[in-house]
């Protein structure tokens, strides 16, 4: 790279090589120069700017070096008027000043005065490569709603600011008029400073002018692995080809395409990450989504696509394809060519909806049969299906939602708590004969997870979300006051609420470790992630006796009696024989609590599987981190198939192997919603609409809980959270002002728990949006008026 002696000479050396960028008219002066001589160069800018409105920025001596950038250290001041004395001595007085809040005037500071840019569309930062990893993406940080041109370099904006990630080799497939000459001119000035490693600060004008404001070398090149980024290209050509096929029509399924989202169904994305290791990635795989979901599916007299897995693959980053999902929505019993219209208008509503994809059970599908249910086909189906097939829709969903309300037979919420419990009593046998390090005893612990764990809790997780879904239904008709529905679930104990009080009661020392450890201590925040202490292996866990939670009411909701004469009526109506208001309120609380006793039990199984594969691993000489990039499926090899090598050295090989592949799939962007190919190389960050719980609010300083952290004191505090599971319960034992999670749907864990402990949460709120909190001291949580405000 062209190395030049200041930001200032940067500018001044590009305005003239430069054809596609423009550099708004500058000046430049020593600091020095100014203390000495004031009058003098308010004179000359008042001469070069005749009125014109400027911005003053810093140029100091050790901004935009090699190695230390300094980005954002120094003041600039915006809307100065050239003309106005006052206005320029107050200004260059500030940029100074911030020069010497850090150390002494040095005699090469200098600062910029330039034209300001108006009437912008647009304006950002760009990198030319990752900042973190050194991937080939030019990733664009931009704002195109406040019309300023300092929100993303200095924070503000709220959320304004947007994330897209460009493949440098793919400039292509990109859509957009404004992004491509951005993109030109940037590869202009590539060629121009001699680097293709730099952070150029832009603004963009209305008639799509791209301006320059700054451009600096990147200074976290040592950081990054060159391997890696050699490897992106062929990676995402793999990528490409997979989803290429995968957008093909697949036998046996309904819908002529498909949408690949890692938040639909069974949100892999909030379990296992972004990017997994390959231990989680293949248990939660082997667990629930090769298998478990469409077993359970078919039982409950849902149509199923036979032998279909619904997680995929793309650069280790896990996917489920929709158009499984959609096919699993529909009953058994429904016609194939309704079924195929129904796939092929749900996967084209995603497509145009992308930020519903953390709600496709119930802002883009019809799940169930609800009171709403006229109003739902109308919005979710439209014209798409004629009156006829509207007619056959409905009773189908009529017919099965009635059985499954009765709950007699396989797929009733009772027949799943059975199974559950035969669970309970396999875990035990585990647990007395102590299977060790006898990695053998995984098939049975994994044939018993699937059997008695994760199938029947996917029954019982779906019939929560019919819960909810005729919940929210009454709410429609005008029985129950959103606040009712808040209410019914805050009245119901889950297996949450025996957490809080028992961790109370083990803080205050009424409850021994022993005893509470034989009840929690599988617990682990990361259920899948061998690397995460459990409950039982955190020293300090409940140590935090001024952190307690306070002892909440017990709240009671019961509905009265025009509220329940009004569903008996409406349940006669609908044609529901056999239900009435009492019933249908007591199978809703069974399935929140099910839903939740199903999941604490099968984890237990999960965390048991895991601390089998941590002791084999000990035994041949394998940490755990090492284990945790080997598959299921190839330490099961170990007992079926001889090799070459000892077990160790056969395990190391390929936990160094999947080393290297997990190592590119965190430098991999791809994005949370893919339907096309170009998605792969032009990849924006997905801005979300959270699912706000209840209708609190609260202003908060905020904390960040992660797998890694110790047990905190979150007294007050509003958590962030990013991949919330059971393992992160204990966070309501403490008396938390607030929670916001990256990763998390309306009938999501955390949701679940936030509405049952009435805590304002913003659940799901987007990778931009929560990046953008992370750097926050202080958080503003509207849940009743839908607002996240970072405080800074």
């Amino acid at each position: 790279m062209i190395q030049l002696a200041s930001k200032a000479q940067s500018l001044k050396y590009v305005e003239s090589r430069l054809q596609q960028f423009k550099v708004p008219e500058l000046l430049f002066f020593k600091a020095e120069l100014f203390k000495e001589s004031p009058l003098l160069i308010i004179d000359e800018i008042k001469d070069f700017f005749q009125g014109r409105v400027v911005i003053i920025r810093s140029s100091a001596a050790d901004e935009d070096g090699e190695s230390n950038a300094a980005a954002g250290e120094y003041d600039s001041v915006l809307n100065v008027a050239s003309d106005n004395e006052v206005m320029i001595i107050s200004a260059v007085n500030s940029v100074i000043t911030s020069f010497e809040r850090k150390r002494p005037c040095h005699e090469n500071d200098e600062f910029i005065v330039q034209e300001m840019v108006q009437n912008t569309s647009m304006s950002g930062v760009i990198f030319t490569h990752d900042l973190n990893t050194g991937a080939p993406y030019y990733v664009i940080n931009y704002d195109d709603v406040s019309g300023l041109t300092d929100t993303v370099t200095s924070g503000g904006g709220e959320y304004s600011n947007r994330t897209l990630y460009v493949h440098r080799s793919s400039l292509d497939s990109l859509r957009s008029d404004r992004f491509l000459n951005l993109l030109h001119a940037i590869q202009e000035l590539e060629q121009v400073m001699d680097s293709q490693f730099l952070d150029v600060e832009f603004a963009m004008s209305e008639e799509q002018i791209p301006y320059l404001l700054q451009v600096r070398a990147i200074t976290t090149q040592p950081n990054w692995n060159r391997a890696v980024s050699k490897r992106i290209d062929a990676t995402l050509k793999g990528v490409q080809s997979c989803a290429r096929e995968r957008f093909k029509r697949s036998f046996g399924v309904f819908g002529k395409t498909t949408v690949l989202g890692q938040m639909p169904d069974w949100n892999p994305v909030e379990m296992i990450g972004r990017a997994p290791r390959a231990l989680a990635f293949s248990l939660y795989k082997m667990l629930i989504t090769d298998n478990a979901w469409r077993t359970a599916r078919e039982i409950m007299g849902y149509a199923v696509p036979t032998g279909k897995p619904l997680m995929i693959s793309l650069a280790g980053q896990p996917y489920i394809d929709t158009r499984l999902s959609f096919h699993s929505y529909l009953p058994a019993s429904l016609s194939p060519t309704i079924s195929e219209k129904l796939v092929n208008i749900w996967v084209d509503h995603l497509k145009s909806n992308p930020e519903l994809h953390d709600k496709v059970e119930f802002d883009v599908a019809i799940t169930t049969y609800s009171f709403d249910i006229d109003e739902k086909i109308n919005k979710l189906v439209g014209d798409e299906l004629d009156a006829s097939e509207k007619i056959e829709f409905k009773q189908a969903l009529h017919q099965q939602t009635s059985n499954l309300l009765k709950g007699e037979g396989d797929f009733s919420i009772s027949a799943a708590l059975n199974r559950i419990d035969e669970l309970t009593l396999k875990q035990a046998e585990y647990e007395e004969n102590d299977s060790g390090c006898d990695l053998s005893a995984l098939f049975t612990m994994i044939d018993d997870c699937i059997r008695l764990g994760t199938i029947p809790f996917s029954i019982l997780a779906r019939h929560g979300f019919i819960a909810r879904t005729i919940l929210l239904s009454l709410h429609q008709r005008g029985i129950l006051i959103k606040d009712d529905v808040n209410k019914i679930q805050a009245s119901v104990r889950t297996v949450a609420s025996e957490l809080v009080d028992d961790m109370q009661l083990l803080q205050l020392g009424t409850l021994s470790r022993s005893d509470f450890m034989a009840k929690y201590g599988h617990l682990r925040p990361g259920t899948y992630d061998i690397l995460t202490h459990r409950y039982d292996q955190m020293l300090d866990f409940g140590n935090h006796k001024s952190a307690i939670n306070p002892e909440q009411p017990s709240i009671q909701f019961e509905l009265s009696t025009e509220q329940n004469q009004e569903i008996d009526k409406l349940l006669e109506e609908e044609g529901f024989l056999g239900i009435n208001a009492n019933l249908l309120m007591e199978y809703v609380r069974n399935a929140i609590v099910g839903r939740e006793y199903g999941k604490f039990v099968f984890t237990r199984s999960v965390s048991a599987i895991l601390e089998v594969i941590a002791e084999y691993g000990e035994g041949h000489g394998l940490s755990r981190d090492e284990m945790s990039h080997i598959p299921v499926n190839d330490l099961l090899d170990v007992t079926m198939k001889s090799c070459e090598e000892n077990i160790e050295q056969h395990l190391r090989n390929i936990s160094e192997k999947a080393v290297g592949q997990h190592t590119l799939s965190v430098a991999i962007r791809l994005p949370q919603v893919l339907f096309d190919e170009a998605g792969i190389h032009i990849v924006p960050f997905q801005v979300s609409h959270p699912n706000f719980i209840t209708h609190k609010k609260i202003t908060a300083f905020s904390i960040t809980v992660s797998v890694d952290s110790e047990v905190p004191s979150l007294n007050g505090k509003i958590v962030l959270i990013e991949n919330a599971d059971p393992g992160f319960d204990w966070i309501f034992a403490q008396n938390i002002g607030g929670l916001i999670t990256k990763y998390g749907g309306t009938n999501s864990h955390m949701a679940i728990r936030c509405a049952e402990f009435e805590i304002p949460a913003a659940i799901g709120c987007g990778e931009q949006r929560f990046e953008e909190l992370l750097s926050s001291n202080q958080i503003l949580l509207d849940c009743a008026a839908g607002l996240i405000n970072p405080l800074h």
